[in-house]
């Protein structure tokens, strides 16, 4: 609890540096955005392939030597996942450099800078769109990224999701509000799933609501081996949830460049 009003009491002292940005969406150019998260058609152009790698990390802002661990984690990782992306020059040359397609939810600007989910690729997905949703205390928003690809072999897309999860909120409306809001997009979806991020799941309740949440929506937790996930009060902070998809490897990769550990995962098409 010390660690959340520390945070708590941070945020606030930092709001008048932060403002929320008309523009929500972010990206490297040619990406088809649409904020209304419709489903497309199909695009085999710019395919997964049937059995393909996931690495999703809470970067922490890129405070840390962030660069060398993503250099020695990714080997050519097909999807990319962060949170707390600072939308840098820097990054954008990184990704630049290592053949990325990127885009990302401007949660919040920091000194002029957007704050949020991003996610990356080799190849370019179908559609992406974003939402936010505020903080109950501090009114800082928290950012969602929803994104479709192409699947060599298979006729549906892989729907994936990139979360950053709401931190305050006592009670969990707000909490659920933004699961319900994830809900809203895979509930009646048949293609393969995945939702992936910081789900800020740091008490029973919340363990709870997130434990409801997955199995109303038939999502099962890839639990890596090893499970050094960073955890507080003893729950894991991060989570990868899917459906549809055979998980062939999942592992935790120890970061001292973050106060999150990243997630690493392999899935197969079915």
């Amino acid at each position: 609890m010390q660690r959340l009003i520390l945070f708590l009491a941070v945020a606030l002292l930092l709001s008048g540096c932060i403002d929320v940005p008309e523009k929500k969406l972010l990206s490297d150019g040619g990406i088809p955005l649409d904020h209304e998260c419709a489903r497309p058609p199909v695009n085999n152009s710019h395919a997964l392939p049937p059995s393909f790698s996931l690495l999703s990390w809470n970067i922490y802002k890129q405070q840390g030597d962030w660069q060398a661990e993503l250099n020695q984690w990714l080997n050519n990782s097909d999807l990319l996942l962060l949170q707390e992306a600072n939308a840098s020059d820097e990054l954008h040359q990184w990704l630049r450099q290592q053949e990325y397609h990127w885009f990302q939810v401007a949660a919040f600007n920091w000194n002029g800078i957007g704050n949020g989910v991003l996610t990356a690729a080799k190849g370019q997905p179908s559609q992406v769109c974003g939402k936010r949703l505020l903080e109950p205390a501090t009114r800082i928003p928290k950012s969602l990224l929803f994104s479709y690809y192409s699947l060599q072999g298979s006729s549906q897309q892989l729907l994936l999701v990139n979360l950053h999860a709401i931190n305050f909120s006592l009670r969990g409306r707000t909490y659920n509000e933004q699961l319900n809001m994830i809900s809203n997009v895979i509930g009646d979806y048949t293609g393969p799933v995945i939702v992936a991020g910081d789900f800020n799941r740091w008490n029973g309740r919340r363990a709870g609501f997130l434990a409801s949440w997955a199995a109303k929506e038939q999502l099962t937790e890839a639990l890596p081996n090893p499970d050094i996930r960073t955890r507080f009060w003893g729950y894991p902070l991060d989570a990868v949830f899917y459906r549809g998809l055979t998980l062939e490897q999942a592992q935790g990769l120890e970061s001292t460049a973050s106060d999150h550990h990243a997630l690493q995962m392999r899935f197969k098409v079915l």
